[in-house]
């Protein structure tokens, strides 16, 4: 019985430091609920991609990309319905674009949804994570795609990522050639 007794004496104990401690750090929860928040939405977003196969199998194509003299793919992209000049990246896990940019294509995410750190060329930075509703290039059309919005010192050009790419059929390089195929 004392057994039992110590046991929750100790989780009391454990449950009111729990308490204080976020009742003195209220940004873990913040940072928290985004976090919950972000896996949702990002959820939700592959529902609707899945749900919507039908209508971008509607916008399939070929589209080819010339590399350029330092062997970007570089072109015009669409993101939600706005040009933007973007470099094919396959070593960006997700279309990556700085807050400016963000904010010219109606993406806005408050400072406390700033919690991803993130590895760039120019360093370490924060990132929040956005959905973009459509990315298009050519007669391709996706739409529902994640993305990272960085602060505006951390990047000067849009990167089309995996999250574009794998919603592909194919892309393939050859010969200074990029093939994206829906």
């Amino acid at each position: 019985m004392l057994r039992y007794f110590v046991m929750v004496v100790m989780l009391s104990i454990s449950a009111l430091g729990a308490v204080s401690f976020l009742h003195d750090n209220p940004q873990v929860v913040d940072t928290a609920a985004t976090v919950y928040k972000d896996k949702m939405e990002s959820q939700a977003a592959r529902a609707t991609a899945s749900k919507s196969a039908e209508k971008q199998q509607s916008w399939s194509g070929t589209v080819r990309l010339q590399a350029n003299q330092g062997g970007h793919f570089v072109s015009q992209f669409q993101l939600n319905s706005r040009p933007v000049t973007g470099v094919v990246d396959t070593g960006a896990s997700m279309i990556a674009l700085n807050q400016s940019e963000a904010r010219r294509l109606g993406i806005n995410p408050a400072p406390h949804e700033f919690v991803y750190k993130v590895n760039t060329a120019n360093g370490e930075t924060k990132a929040a994570r956005a959905i973009i509703r459509e990315v298009r290039i050519g007669s391709i059309r996706v739409r529902d795609v994640e993305a990272m919005i960085l602060e505006d010192d951390a990047l000067n050009i849009v990167l089309i990522g995996m999250t574009f790419l794998n919603r592909l059929r194919n892309f393939e390089f050859s010969d200074g050639t990029l093939v994206l195929t829906l």
